[in-house]
């Protein structure tokens, strides 16, 4: 256990020293200039402590203007924006509000419509053993993934002591301050669904949502930025306003809604770290060393 949180340390060292180099070089800032410009980013997080954000919004007040995910299309004051979304409703989402409230921020947090509001808990979360195999897993056809997880005493209904996901409460609380949309049913990767499973996933989330939140849910984020035509066709067909993926890039009035590109932040970034990854250079490369070209997120 020693030897991995050394091997963790100086990672992060690293990562501190290639971020103060490169923002001391004014490449940030170049391509802050040169390609985000006007142009909305999207962020997306899982579950960062408050102090976190807190120093990330702090940063992103002075170089950019925050605004809500149904705000995307409006016309630009010039400024770069910035969308903050959360993925999956994890119960330590709540202790943002505060946050988001103190910066003026409206966030989007994307729900798992049947892990929300109950006691149920996130698959790959379930133990050691399986956030080990966690990309394995992601591969797996959707039965033969929920077959393997039952080896290990995991069922996706089963109800356990404590939610791991915002509760009904929490979000009540939270309404006023943030918007709630779909990421899914359970979190499946949709890709990796039949037919129906990915239709049920896409419909039914929506439906549910809207009763869990009592407000329209008309925006949907692909659980591991996962999709391809068959899961656009359904978000069309299901009534959906917009689709946030994991590819790359920034989005302007040409973007495809159902393709709208983001950037994932990590949660325990420094504020150097996050200020070199919002200019995208981290994603861009990690995407090309596993064969994506252009900033396309790696599909299964």
């Amino acid at each position: 256990m020693s030897g991995q949180s050394s091997t963790a340390s100086y990672r992060r060292m690293a990562r501190e020293i290639v971020a103060r180099c490169l923002l001391w070089s004014g490449i940030v800032r170049a391509i802050r200039r040169l390609l985000w410009r006007d142009r909305v980013l999207i962020l997306v997080y899982h579950d960062p402590k408050p102090e976190v954000m807190d120093s990330h919004l702090t940063y992103l007040r002075r170089i950019a203007e925050p605004v809500g995910l149904s705000d995307l299309y409006q016309s630009s004051n010039g400024r770069p924006r910035v969308v903050i979304t959360i993925d999956d409703g994890h119960i330590g989402n709540r202790r943002l509000l505060e946050v988001f409230k103190a910066h003026g921020v409206r966030p989007t947090i994307f729900l798992c419509s049947c892990i929300a509001g109950t006691h149920r808990h996130f698959w790959w979360r379930h133990c050691a053993a399986v956030a080990a195999q966690v990309e394995h897993f992601k591969r797996l056809p959707n039965t033969e993934r929920l077959s393997k997880l039952a080896e290990f005493g995991f069922w996706q209904d089963a109800e356990f002591d404590s939610p791991a996901a915002l509760t009904g409460p929490d979000i009540a609380r939270m309404k006023p301050s943030v918007e709630f949309q779909s990421h899914g049913r359970f979190h499946p990767i949709l890709t990796c669904c039949d037919d129906k499973e990915c239709e049920t996933e896409i419909v039914q989330s929506r439906h549910e949502i809207e009763r869990l939140v009592g407000r329209d849910c008309v925006d949907f984020a692909y659980p591991n930025g996962n999709y391809g035509e068959r899961e656009v066709a359904v978000l069309k067909a299901a009534g959906y306003r917009t689709a946030r993926t994991l590819d790359a890039g920034w989005n302007g009035a040409g973007t495809d809604p159902f393709r709208l590109r983001a950037v994932p932040v990590s949660d325990d970034s420094s504020p150097a770290w996050f200020a070199v990854q919002v200019s995208l250079i981290p994603a861009y490369f990690r995407y090309l060393r596993r064969g994506s070209l252009f900033g396309r997120s790696p599909q299964f």
